[in-house]
C-alpha cells in the first residue's frame, strides 16, 4: 500500500480504517463514539441506532483493534463515552467499553469525569439531568507520550499564590481528575458551518492534545462528525486523519478550515509567544519564596532578636541543592547590631529552618551574620541597582536604590536584593 494521506477526512466506514491505515503511525486517537441506539445518522448498518448492543460493542471493538493497530506503541486513546438508560436502568456504556478494549490490549489509564452545562438527552422523570461525560484514556505500553507539565496551571497566577508561594508547585499545578468545559453553543463555529449532534469543546480537545502530542503528531479520529478534533489538531500544527460518513460533514469542515484554519493557526502561535513558559513560572515562584523567607523569619523570631536586624540581603546561590527536597540554595546575609550574639542568632535560624512553614518552602539556606554595616554599602555598590521590600510586602518591590540612597531606607524598608518582583494582587483575583 502507498504511503498513507494525511490531512484528510475518508468517507469511509471507521470499521474499515484498517484499509486507509495499516502502519503504526497515528500518536493519538481522540473521539467519541456514536450514541447506542439513540440518534439515526441515515445510514444502513450503521454503528449503535437499531443494533443489538452486544452488536454495537463488538463494532467497537473492532474500530479500536484497527486503531490498536495504526497507533505506535508511545501512543494513546481518548474516548469520549457516556452511560444511558435502557429498560428504567442504567446501562455502563464507558465500562463495558473499556472492558473490550481490554480484550484487545489497550490499556486504561485514567478515567476523567466531564463536567458539562449544554448536553443531551435531558432528563426524564424519575431521574437526574446528566451533566458529565466519561473521558477514558488508553495506552498500549506502560510508557507512552504524557506531557503533563503542558497542562500545568502556570499560565496566570492566582491572588492566593502571589501571597503563598510556598503553596504553589513550582511546576505548576497538576489538573484534577474532573475537567469543566461547556459545550459549545450551536452555530458557535461560526454562521453557516455546520450544527453537530453533540460537538466537543475546543478547549477540551486542546487540553487532550496538549497531553499527548507535540507540534508534527498524526491524530486520528475514527468518526470524526463535524471535524472538532481535526480542526483543532491542525490549528495547533498537528497532522490529522479523520473518517465520516457524511459527506455534508465533511464538506462543512473543509469550508471551515478554508475560511478559518489560517487565522486560528495565527492565533494559537500568538498564544504561545505571550505565555509565560513554564521555566520563567519556575524562576518566578522560587523568587517569590526567597523572598517572603526572611519576611517570616522576623515574624518568628522573638521580638528581642528581630529588633536587633537592620537589614537582610538575599542573593541567590549557584550552589546545588543538598538536602532532601531543597529547589534552590539562597544566601541570607543578616545585618546587626554590635550587641547581637551571632553563634545565638545562627541557632535560632537553623532551628526555624528546618521546621515548617520555612521547612516548606524548598529553600536550602545559607545564613551569614555580619555586623559591619559597610559591607552592605560594598554590596549595593557592587549590585548598582538594589530592589527594596517591606517586612510586609515581598511580591512587589517598594524601591530600587543604589548606595547613595542607601541611609534614606524606612525602618520597614529592611529585605533587599537584585531579585526583582512586582506584582499587583489585584491583576491576579
Amino acid at each position: 500500500m502507498s504511503k498513507t494521506e494525511v490531512n484528510v477526512v475518508y468517507k469511509k466506514d471507521a470499521r474499515k480504517l484498517n484499509e486507509i491505515l495499516n502502519t503504526k503511525i497515528v500518536d493519538v486517537t481522540i473521539t467519541s463514539p456514536p450514541y447506542f441506539d439513540l440518534k439515526d445518522y441515515g445510514y444502513k448498518k450503521q454503528i449503535g441506532f437499531g443494533q443489538e448492543y452486544s452488536k454495537y460493542l463488538e463494532d467497537l471493538k473492532l474500530v479500536f483493534k484497527n486503531v490498536y493497530n495504526c497507533t505506535k506503541d508511545t501512543g494513546s486513546l481518548w474516548v469520549i463515552i457516556d452511560s444511558f438508560r435502557r429498560d428504567n436502568e442504567v446501562i455502563p456504556l464507558p465500562f463495558d467499553v473499556s472492558n473490550k478494549l481490554r480484550e484487545i490490549g489497550w490499556k486504561l489509564q485514567e478515567i476523567i469525569i466531564w463536567g458539562k452545562d449544554k448536553t443531551v438527552p435531558w432528563a426524564h422523570q424519575g431521574q437526574m439531568r446528566n451533566l458529565f461525560e466519561y473521558i477514558l484514556l488508553f495506552s498500549k505500553e506502560d510508557k507512552y507520550n504524557f506531557f503533563i507539565d503542558e497542562v500545568r496551571d502556570f499560565h496566570s497566577l492566582k491572588k492566593w499564590w502571589v501571597k503563598y508561594p510556598e503553596r504553589y508547585n513550582p511546576n505548576g499545578k497538576t489538573p484534577d481528575g474532573i475537567w469543566h468545559f461547556d459545550i459549545p453553543l450551536q452555530g458557535s463555529w461560526g454562521k453557516g458551518f455546520i450544527k453537530h449532534f453533540c460537538p466537543l469543546p475546543e478547549e477540551m480537545i486542546a487540553q487532550i492534545l496538549k497531553i499527548s502530542t507535540k507540534e508534527g503528531d498524526l491524530v486520528l479520529d475514527p468518526f470524526a462528525g463535524s471535524g472538532a478534533v481535526l480542526a483543532k489538531a491542525d490549528n495547533m500544527g498537528r497532522k490529522y486523519v479523520g473518517f465520516e460518513l457524511n459527506a455534508g460533514y465533511i464538506k462543512m469542515f473543509k469550508n471551515y478550515l478554508k475560511e478559518t484554519g489560517e487565522q486560528k493557526r495565527e492565533k494559537f502561535i500568538e498564544q504561545k509567544s505571550k505565555q509565560l513558559s513554564q521555566t520563567e513560572f519556575n524562576s518566578l515562584i522560587l523568587d517569590l519564596r526567597a523572598l517572603k523567607y526572611p519576611k517570616l523569619i522576623l515574624k518568628k523570631l522573638p521580638a528581642e532578636k528581630a529588633s536587633q536586624i537592620s537589614r537582610i540581603y538575599v542573593e541567590k546561590s549557584n550552589q546545588k541543592a543538598t538536602k532532601k527536597n531543597a529547589l534552590c540554595v539562597i544566601k541570607y546575609i543578616f545585618f546587626v547590631r554590635k550587641e547581637c550574639k551571632e553563634s545565638e542568632l545562627i541557632g535560632l535560624l537553623t532551628n526555624l529552618s528546618v521546621n515548617p512553614p520555612l521547612s516548606k518552602f524548598g529553600i536550602e539556606p545559607i545564613f551569614v551574620v555580619e555586623k559591619n554595616a559597610n559591607q552592605l554599602l560594598l554590596l549595593v555598590a557592587k549590585n548598582k541597582n538594589v530592589f527594596v521590600y517591606t517586612n510586609m510586602v515581598t511580591h512587589k518591590f517598594r524601591k530600587s536604590i543604589d548606595e547613595n540612597q542607601l541611609a534614606n531606607l524606612s525602618k520597614s524598608e529592611i529585605i533587599l536584593s537584585k531579585i526583582k518582583v512586582d506584582l499587583n494582587e489585584k491583576d491576579y483575583e
